[in-house]
């Protein structure tokens, strides 16, 4: 595969440009972005799914500016695909056949399967939960996917789309009409999709993977209504039952309150029809969970061709955004080796007598391998520069609790452990003194990332190091011993062997 990759996504509403670059075999990351809204769509619903001339103008234009970009960086591979609109269209072959000639660029029209398939292949990849309902709502059509234990189900594609229902009903102001179509619509067409859910291991507790401008937005506007910490919409989780009242107000709602709800100019014509067909499906299918996606369609066509040869799936060990890291900022992973080796083993020790769980574990080994990255910017800065780092570029599957505890272990791998944690942000991290233990485990690991000949022991809380070298002995008694609350102080004491 190309290393770097563009992909194009020709929707109903926007045409949207991807960058990527590939770093290794496994590693990638995003390089460049650009979006157009180029409703291409526009007026085709009320004649007959014909392209108008004005819209495919307004895209041609788009795609030029794309593929001018694509070219600045050095792009060797472009994927672009065309979805409900084009596949809708009886004169699409007259604007593709106009784009290859003035763009150079070959337009793949996707069916309603693939799109789903496309989505649900970056969710089953890029997110941190791996079973539940892909929804990705466009300007023409709304696909669903199932997902179990990452293996992709049930497909569905509905001609339901923000634009289509704008055009059909709210702009003539057919609000009820538009709300007894859409539940008429949902009801008879996702029968499938309940079927396997009711099937599934995930039946009582099911999560919805949402994707798509409009669900992005609604997400930006919860993140603002509770002053929410970090502004990344990737993996952002909202329980259903607390914000079904949301949804009906903004349906409903006009266009000043939805400018003073800070919903962006653009998008003020097709977020209600767009999250009235969010608020039916969720409302059907009974769904516990909103996760906001901030993957698709470009990076599902992207996932498809990196990994053609196997089967869609990436390795069960491989995480792209810690691959990618790796590969940037590391130049050995020898010490990042060692402090995962000794992660596991305080880990072990410590884990009955304070409760730590599984997931804990898990954020010390990816702490371990991201060990040092932010050294090239500072060498007595590095555990900042590192927190810093994973805290914004561990984009691909971790959820925001995940994200932050691996970057407070980062900070805190110097010698002093996590200070007071403010209420905002208390929930995105373990409890308080399994932070404060995982934490010291970790400074204890850096510390000991050139020692891989030592003893541990651990008896009546008290842990025991034994090691050689002098100066490391000194080091390890400077690290600030955890804070507890509610479990026994731990003792710490260092040997000579």
């Amino acid at each position: 595969m190309a290393k770097i990759t563009t992909i194009i996504d020709i929707g109903s509403n926007s045409a949207r440009m991807a960058i990527f670059q590939k770093t290794s075999r496994y590693g990638f990351h995003l390089i460049h972005e650009l979006k157009s809204k180029v409703r291409i769509s526009e007026g085709s619903y009320e004649h007959d799914s014909y392209l108008q001339p004005q819209a495919m103008a307004r895209a041609l234009n788009a795609l030029k500016e794309f593929k001018k970009v694509s070219d600045s960086l050095k792009s060797r591979k472009l994927i672009c695909v065309a979805t409900s609109a084009l596949r809708d269209a009886p004169n699409k072959a007259e604007f593709i056949a106009q784009v290859k000639k003035e763009c150079g660029i070959a337009i793949k029209v996707i069916d309603g399967t693939k799109e789903a398939y496309y989505g649900a292949l970056a969710c089953a990849n890029l997110l941190h939960e791996k079973s539940g309902v892909t929804i990705d709502i466009g300007g023409g059509s709304t696909e669903l996917a199932c997902i179990e234990n990452g293996v992709i189900q049930t497909m569905v594609s509905l001609n339901l789309g923000s634009i289509r229902l704008k055009e059909l009903f709210f702009d003539h102001n057919n609000m009820q009409e538009a709300y007894r179509y859409v539940r008429k619509y949902v009801k008879e067409h996702i029968k499938d999709i309940k079927a396997f859910c009711a099937s599934s291991s995930f039946m009582n507790n099911l999560n919805v993977f949402g994707i798509g401008g409009s669900i992005r937005a609604y997400a930006k506007y919860e993140m603002d209504l509770e002053s929410y910490a970090f502004n990344f919409l990737h993996g952002y989780e909202l329980c259903v039952e607390n914000i079904l009242e949301h949804l009906e107000t903004i349906t409903h709602a006009s266009n000043e309150w939805l400018l003073e709800s800070g919903f962006e100019e653009g998008r003020i014509d097709s977020i209600r029809p767009g999250l009235l067909i969010l608020q039916v499906i969720l409302e059907e299918l009974s769904a516990k969970k909103l996760i906001i996606s901030g993957v698709g369609v470009r990076e599902g066509a992207f996932l498809n061709d990196m990994l053609r040869y196997h089967h869609g799936k990436l390795p069960n060990d491989i995480n792209p955004s810690v691959r990618s890291l790796q590969d940037i900022f590391l130049t050995s992973l020898d010490d990042s080796k060692t402090i995962s080796k000794h992660t596991k083993t305080l880990f072990n020790l410590l884990k009955e007598p304070y409760d730590l769980e599984d997931s804990h574990l898990q954020a010390l080994q990816v702490a371990s391998k991201l060990y040092n990255i932010g050294a090239n910017f500072n060498f007595y800065q590095a555990h900042k520069h590192s927190a810093y780092i994973a805290l914004h570029s561990l984009h691909y599957g971790f959820g925001h609790k995940e994200r932050y505890t691996i970057a407070t272990l980062l900070e805190s791998s110097h010698k002093k452990r996590p200070k007071i944690i403010t209420q905002t942000l208390e929930n995105l991290l373990p409890e308080h003194d399994a932070l404060q233990i995982l934490s010291f485990i970790f400074a204890l690991s850096v510390a000991l990332a050139k020692e891989k000949k030592i003893t541990l022991e651990f008896r009546d809380y008290t842990l025991s190091i034994g090691i050689h070298a002098l100066p490391l002995q000194q080091a390890l008694k400077e690290i600030v011993l955890p804070r507890l609350e509610e479990y026994p102080r731990l003792g710490f004491i260092v040997n000579e062997i």
